[in-house]
């Protein structure tokens, strides 16, 4: 941190003062995660919306969380089991539209979460360079390090359920490295 500005930089270019307001020179959205799973209408999408609404209001304006498909069932809503069980954690996700993963999408984002690990290699295909932000969402638990995510896709609600069940404790150590990196300060 800069004594005298008050101001921190990361390695990870989240750059923020307690009201939310970026302080570096990229725009509002200044952290990209992407979250990727295989028709983007049940898990990433899931995992997107639980990762957006567990973000403290001072990171919700600079960090921005999409999703994407590795074979995406493009421009379709969310699975209604999907948008049943996040509604259930009073999570709106029925706004959702599902995308194909492209290099438009895969550029631009810091770290890349995947669901499975052919989603991981399918992703690193993609790219050149710093293939080490292309994580599976199971590496921020230790108790399901490199698990899948169960696909519920086509199941009944209870596997949305499990699903979600498996995903929560990744995400919320997401969102946990998200604030200890952002280093948020107190100043306005």
């Amino acid at each position: 941190m800069d004594k005298k500005s008050g101001w921190a930089v990361t390695p990870q270019r989240i750059v923020v003062n307690k009201n939310g307001k970026s302080t570096d020179s990229r725009p509002p959205g200044a952290y990209e995660i992407l979250i990727v799973c295989t028709g983007n209408i049940c898990r990433s999408p899931m995992a997107a919306g639980l990762l957006a609404h567990l973000l403290p209001p001072q990171l919700k304006h600079v960090v921005t969380v999409g999703s994407a498909g590795t074979n995406a069932l493009h421009g379709h809503q969310a699975a209604p089991h999907a948008v049943q069980t996040m509604a259930e954690e009073g999570i709106d996700i029925s706004a959702h539209r599902a995308r194909q993963v492209s290099n438009d999408l895969v550029r631009p984002a810091d770290l890349i979460l995947t669901m499975e690990r052919f989603h991981q290699n399918a992703v690193r295909q993609m790219i050149l360079w710093n293939r080490a932000r292309v994580r599976m969402l199971t590496e921020y638990d230790r108790d399901q390090i490199l698990q899948d995510i169960p696909d519920p896709y086509g199941e009944p609600l209870k596997h949305y359920r499990v699903s979600l069940s498996v995903m929560r404790p990744c995400i919320e150590k997401v969102a946990d490295w998200l604030v200890t990196n952002s280093l948020i300060t107190e100043q306005q």
